[in-house]
């Protein structure tokens, strides 16, 4: 059974540059069918990332939260890795850009199954953003 005082790496990978590297208490990662938490002492993983909200609590127990579209999570020794092809700081983004966002998505059209598809996932993304940008809650 893991301590309390136990820790786990955080770190955040693009294909452009590293976007974070922290150290948390806990960690939830957006997967391809859910969320998976993490704590210390977590069992070694490969995942399948999906696109959402990814959080943790840092050394001072404030939550931050990123997020993120897709990818892999890798857990292994207290430590987990994200390599994501986008990950995006609620520092990143203003409210009011992700409300632009979704008026954008809201006005794509849907003629086709695939222009249909690609507004479901601009909206999806608009809403994870909105949340993101108030505070990931």
């Amino acid at each position: 059974m893991p301590q309390s005082s136990a820790k786990i790496r955080c770190v955040i990978l693009t294909p452009q540059a590293p976007i974070m590297e922290d150290v948390a208490y806990d960690v939830v990662l957006p997967i391809h069918d859910g969320l998976l938490g993490v704590l210390p002492g977590h069992a070694p993983l490969l995942c399948n990332l999906g696109t959402g909200l990814l959080t943790y609590h840092n050394k001072d127990m404030l939550r931050r939260t990123y997020y993120i579209e897709g990818g892999f999570g890798h857990i292994r020794d207290n430590e987990v890795v994200i390599m994501t092809d986008q990950a995006i700081s609620s520092a990143d983004i203003s409210e009011a850009d992700a409300e632009e966002r979704l008026l954008e998505a809201r006005s794509m059209p849907m003629d086709t199954l695939e222009e249909v598809d690609a507004r479901s996932a601009a909206m999806r993304q608009a809403q994870q953003l909105i949340s993101l940008s108030k505070g990931g809650f």
